[in-house]
């Protein structure tokens, strides 16, 4: 099958400062020894991937060829995004984890060896259906958004946004220890990330929690470069989760945080609350920060309805 394999590789070469720069180059030479063809396009600015992702799946195809994806998690979300708005949103995609946190690649348990992945793909192109989450933000009207990981309003939210800003996450990610930057902020934003309530609704049922401290949305168990926010997610639930976790004392807050680093068992604390379900509804009572998938949003108020989706992954 490798001689009539065909890869189409999409990159974004910034991702992880530069490592995905390094597994192309890993991964082109891979190709060229093994005499199998390719193409490489580069995403050179944010959103670029949706583009060029969206214009590869509108195009013809034969079975043998392959959508590529070599980047972190942000770029991974801009190219489904980019499937998701083709005219052929049940185009297949592989990924190789080539980012910061690489939690999407962690939960679908996926390689980051070139060569593992190249033979997989020589021996196997049938897809695996894979979760996603789906959302729509009022400003954007019927436009339907997608995240892989996971859509975060608060703590989560907080902490990415002061280690997208830190020059040391730049520091360590030239030492493949990025993820080490969201440890560093977890203290500050402890002590500086106030207090919101939230309504969250499914099943028609409405719940109130009023001193929310973090509101995560998310698809698989990870955020922050491996943290287990909620062990019990799955990508292939067919679910999505809507995770509280409230505010009561500084103290109660970081005896949870210490026994989710440590062995899980923060899911008993009552300050931990989690929903799961085909459709939630999300509101927020002030303006917070966001993430999806690890890029920051506009800090806002929050009103959205998140709903499960899939897509086909080659892995």
């Amino acid at each position: 099958m490798s001689n009539n394999l065909t890869i189409h590789l999409l990159v974004n070469e910034t991702a992880g400062n530069g490592r995905a720069k390094k597994v192309l180059e890993q991964t082109a030479l891979l190709l060229v020894n093994e005499n199998i063809d390719f193409d490489i396009q580069k995403s050179t600015y944010p959103g670029e991937a949706i583009i060029l992702a969206e214009t590869y799946c509108n195009q013809k195809h034969h079975k043998n060829e392959v959508l590529l994806v070599i980047g972190g998690d942000g770029s991974f979300n801009e190219v489904l995004n980019g499937i998701k708005r083709s005219n052929k949103p049940e185009t297949p995609c592989a990924y190789l984890p080539a980012g910061t946190g690489n939690d999407f690649g962690r939960a679908a348990h996926l390689t980051s060896n070139p060569q593992v992945l190249l033979d997989h793909l020589k021996a196997n192109l049938k897809p695996s259906s894979i979760d996603c989450g789906s959302f729509k933000l009022a400003e954007f009207g019927k436009q339907t958004f997608y995240f892989v990981n996971s859509f975060g309003i608060g703590f989560d939210a907080y902490v990415n946004h002061l280690s997208n800003i830190s020059t040391l996450k730049k520091m360590l990610n030239r030492i493949n220890e990025g993820k080490l930057i969201y440890g560093s902020h977890i203290l500050t934003c402890l002590r500086k990330q106030d207090t919101f309530t939230v309504e969250v609704e499914c099943d028609g049922k409405k719940r109130y929690y009023q001193n929310a401290f973090l509101v995560t949305t998310t698809n698989h168990p990870y955020l922050g470069g491996g943290i287990a926010l909620l062990p019990p997610a799955r990508i292939d639930s067919h679910k999505i989760n809507t995770v509280i976790v409230e505010k009561y004392t500084i103290k109660s807050l970081i005896k949870l945080f210490i026994k989710l680093l440590k062995d899980g068992s923060h899911l008993e604390c009552p300050e931990f609350h989690y929903i799961e379900a085909e459709q939630i509804t999300v509101k927020t009572s002030k303006q917070e920060f966001g993430q999806v998938d690890g890029e920051e949003i506009k800090r806002g108020n929050f009103n959205i309805d998140f709903v499960v989706d899939q897509f086909d992954l080659l892995r």
